[in-house]
This record gives structure tokens, C-alpha cells and sequence, in this order.
């Protein structure tokens, strides 16, 4: 079964986020206000394609919007939104973060031994 509420929550908090509004969303994708707003809301469900143009506008990952929706979500985190979240965070780090952050994990993963 797919999680629409958790689909549409992502898909809000990444739209508020960037600040855009509904109206500009919906108008980047040819559609609706009140469609993204029943989208984000779970009332309904997008195509593929049109989760795809969403994901590509907030710049999100479909991992991140599809959360514990993706099997593989759930059978390596309890938690597949914390997962989810996460992976979304490091796509949005620049070179220099990612190596910061790759120097943390090892430090923090040589301390737990």
C-alpha cells in the first residue's frame, strides 16, 4: 500500500523549504493548484512522470519523496523517512561537505570499535 500522507508531507516540507509556493509549483508542471494540493495533502496520487517533475523542481530524490514506500527503505532502516531525509541532506552537500562529512563518519565509526 503506498503511503500518500507521507508522500504529500515530503513533498510539502521540501516545497516550503525552497520557499516556492503551490501556485508556482503547479505552474512550472502544467497543472492544478488545487491538484498538487490533494497531492500533497494524500488525497491523491501523481503519475510517475509528474512525481518525477516534482522531485526534479525541489530538487529531491524520488528515494527521498518515496520514503518508507521503497521496500529498500524499510528492509535497512527501521526508520526509511529518517533514511530518507538523510540521503536527500548529502545530495545536497557541495564536494568539500561530502569529504567533511565522509572524515566524520570514519572518526565517528574508529570511536564505536
Amino acid at each position: 500500500m503506498i503511503d500518500t500522507k507521507g508522500i504529500g508531507r515530503r513533498i510539502q516540507r521540501l516545497r516550503k523549504e525552497k520557499g516556492l509556493t503551490q501556485e508556482q509549483v503547479a505552474e512550472a508542471l502544467d497543472m492544478s493548484v488545487n491538484y498538487l494540493s490533494n497531492i500533497e495533502t494524500g488525497r491523491d496520487i501523481c503519475s510517475t512522470a509528474l512525481l518525477l517533475g516534482i522531485a526534479n523542481i525541489l530538487n529531491a530524490s524520488m528515494d527521498y519523496i518515496l520514503g518508507e514506500n521503497l521496500s529498500y527503505n524499510k528492509m535497512n532502516n527501521t526508520t526509511g523517512e529518517q533514511h530518507a531525509l538523510l540521503a536527500y541532506m548529502i545530495g545536497t552537500l557541495d564536494e568539500d561537505e561530502c569529504r567533511h562529512l565522509r572524515k566524520y563518519i570514519s572518526l565517528m565509526r574508529e570511536s564505536s570499535k
